[in-house]
């Protein structure tokens, strides 16, 4: 009897060793798995602070009103093409600031150069400018060069045009140049800038024409007062971009002479103009619309704002408009705009060295 009773303390001592342990074991478990558990609670809001931070990091631009300046005064083809791109950025809602043109001319295109050169690089003052800054560094008007701004975009191209007035007595290049060496000074021709693009494919032409200094040249501050001079005939002939030169063309009021595309004019309506290569110069020269930034412009700044022009150059407005004003609408990225900066600099110094700018 009493061995029974030893022996039943011993079996139920035992089964409660072997609860305990599974106590523990399942407590172990639990521990473990809460353990676990906080860990991928730890890892999740790491990962959610980590998001974020990142968040918090994202780029805060713009954060006031985007001011463009224009270095000629309003009313001619870079005063036009900042403003409607301003007003599509406006009506699409590409940009949370406004973007405000500002006309800056003087000094040959200095003042407006040197505003947005010396503007805090953060974005907020960009320049709306042409290959004009090439063709004037590569004469030695200014000693501002694309290398010192940073490119964001460029929007349009467009060879420069030579009109003559419709009720002129004469209707064709060789006209006025065989009147011009009949009668040394009789045949003026006004231009936008000694220097400019225009300028340049000018004087390309002449050589071209073997008599370079067969016209009198007259230069004016900005397109706007070259078309109002030679519409009032003040000056016999103008050379000008294309957007200052076709609706004058297409009225009637002018007559197109050359083109400074390489083969003829891309519009129907300047195809009769004789081309570049027609004359025998070896280059067509065209003025190339872009958006610059001061040095040290972010980078990250810089794809911005070259993402929303990216947007506007595809609006069908802008579409519009460079077709009603004879320009190609065409679209370079930052890299591209700089390596046809490159091209187009190294073409403006070859011909600057076979020239003669006083």
């Amino acid at each position: 009897m009493i061995m029974k009773k030893k022996l039943m303390i011993m079996v139920l001592a035992i089964l409660m060793m072997v609860v305990v342990a599974a106590c523990n074991s399942n407590g172990d478990t639990e521990t473990s798995q809460n353990n676990e558990g906080q860990e991928t609670n730890n890892e999740q809001s790491n990962e959610a602070n980590n998001s974020d931070s990142n968040a918090g990091a994202e780029l805060e631009f713009p954060t006031q009103e985007i001011r463009v300046i224009v270095p000629y005064d309003p009313g001619g083809t870079s005063d036009s093409t900042a403003r409607v791109v301003s007003d599509i950025i406006r009506k699409e809602e590409l940009l949370p600031e406004n973007v405000n043109v500002v006309n800056l001319p003087g000094a040959n295109t200095r003042n407006g150069l040197e505003e947005v050169l010396n503007a805090d690089p953060d974005g907020h003052t960009l320049l709306l400018h042409h290959s004009t800054l090439n063709a004037m560094n590569a004469v030695g008007q200014i000693d501002i060069s694309y290398e010192d701004y940073e490119l964001i975009s460029q929007v349009s191209h467009t060879p420069s045009v030579l009109v003559g007035n419709a009720d002129s007595e004469f209707q064709t290049f060789d006209e006025y140049l065989e009147e011009a060496e009949s009668n040394p000074g009789s045949i003026s021709v006004g231009i936008t800038n000694i220097g400019s693009t225009t300028h340049l494919a000018y004087e390309a032409m002449m050589d071209a024409a073997g008599n370079p200094d067969a016209f009198k040249v007259v230069p004016f501050q900005s397109g706007a007062d070259l078309v109002t001079a030679h519409l009032g005939g003040q000056v016999d002939l103008r050379m000008a971009s294309t957007p200052d030169s076709i609706q004058y063309v297409e009225s009637g009021d002018a007559v197109a002479l050359v083109s400074s595309s390489y083969e003829k004019h891309f519009h129907p309506s300047l195809q009769d103009a004789v081309s570049f290569s027609e004359l025998g110069v070896d280059t067509g020269v065209s003025v190339r619309f872009g958006f610059y930034a001061p040095p040290g412009t972010p980078e990250e700044v810089i794809n911005y704002l070259d993402e929303v022009l990216a947007k506007v150059v595809e609006n069908e407005e802008f579409q519009q408009f460079a077709d009603d004003n004879g320009a190609e609408p065409e679209y370079l990225n930052s890299e591209e705009f700089i390596a046809e900066n490159e091209s187009v600099q190294n073409i403006f110094n070859t011909l600057a060295e076979n020239i003669d700018i006083e």
